[in-house]
């Protein structure tokens, strides 16, 4: 199994918490490489991620993202950095000969063992993926159709030899040159524009993010107002057992490295930072932006149905027309 982790020092502890939960839960797996697209993460964390891979029997190896930079170099960053988008570039970064790897964001655990889905047939697809849900205005701003599939970027399975011979870090090259670096929703718009066609779509419980957890379906769909999204049953299987959990950040929620911390799961991923060499750092003071304070408020404050209607025609409608400008 090889899993690919994209990280710089800031968040090597988060990255170390999920690889635990990784090897924790897959320890009858023969073999398992995790592959950190390192940014300059520290002698100290990097000393901690080998002592967990030693305790584990298992290898991470790390790769700098030094040769890609200039490839990323023109991407604005208001939504990611050059590490986050270094995955992006897979092809230049990872050994050739790799078949498939897993891609998963650095906020997220393994609460299962994922050997089975990681190695499902592609049946002729390149990544599979978790349907985000996303209003049709959002997707006509980067040239999709309303019923076209586009998935959260922070958990892809992907066949990388597949990958390969369609060439996909040219034609992400091209969508970067074509938006002049400011693509919009960054990272992950990138990824749904390069492979469109070649995407499949996999239960909600491989990438079990917090929108689904914070809200009830019916909230859910006043907020984000998708064009298309999983059932609710579907996401109410996803929530009560998920594979991988994803603590995505959200305006009415926290995530579980902050100070005074609650929510789903948030117990057990301070179970495996219990488990973790970072078992003695202290945890994070959380820092809002202004509009995320605003939409927190809001959403405390005034009735619900009042503060979805507003929050929800901002994010659906707003959003994507000031990213038009």
């Amino acid at each position: 199994m090889n899993v690919v982790y994209a990280s710089d020092d800031n968040f090597a502890e988060i990255m170390g918490v999920s690889i635990c939960s990784l090897f924790e839960n897959n320890k009858d797996v023969a073999d398992i490489s995790v592959y950190v697209l390192d940014d300059n993460i520290s002698e100290t964390n990097r000393q901690k991620l080998d002592d967990l891979a030693k305790t584990y029997r298992r290898n991470i190896i790390y790769v700098s993202i030094e040769k890609v930079k200039s490839n990323l170099a023109t991407l604005s960053q208001q939504r990611g950095s050059l590490c986050t988008f270094s995955r992006l570039m897979l092809s230049q970064l990872l050994p050739l000969e790799l078949d498939r790897v897993l891609y998963l964001d650095c906020d997220t655990i393994i609460r299962k063992n994922i050997n089975h889905f990681y190695n499902q047939d592609f049946d002729g697809n390149i990544v599979y993926g978790v349907l985000d849900c996303i209003s049709k205005q959002h997707r006509a701003r980067i040239g999709l159709k309303e019923d076209a599939i586009y998935i959260n970027a922070g958990m892809m399975l992907v066949d990388f030899q597949a990958w390969q011979h369609n060439a996909i870090d040219e034609k992400i090259k091209q969508v970067i040159k074509k938006y002049s670096g400011t693509v919009p929703y960054a990272d992950q718009g990138i990824v749904n524009i390069s492979l469109q066609g070649k995407i499949k779509l996999v239960h909600p419980r491989y990438n079990c993010m917090s929108i689904f957890t914070a809200f009830s379906f019916n909230d859910l769909l006043e907020y984000r107002q998708p064009s298309a999204c999983d059932s609710s049953e579907t996401i109410d299987e996803a929530k009560k057992d998920p594979s991988i959990v994803h603590f995505v950040t959200l305006f009415c929620a926290s995530r579980p490295w902050f100070k005074k911390s609650t929510g789903p799961y948030f117990n057990e991923w301070k179970l495996y930072k219990q488990k973790s060499p970072w078992k003695n750092a202290p945890e994070r003071k959380q820092r809002k932006f202004f509009f995320q304070r605003l939409g927190a408020a809001l959403y405390c404050f005034a009735p619900k149905s009042v503060s979805l209607t507003i929050l929800g025609f901002l994010h659906a409608r707003i959003k994507p027309w000031l990213m038009g400008k």
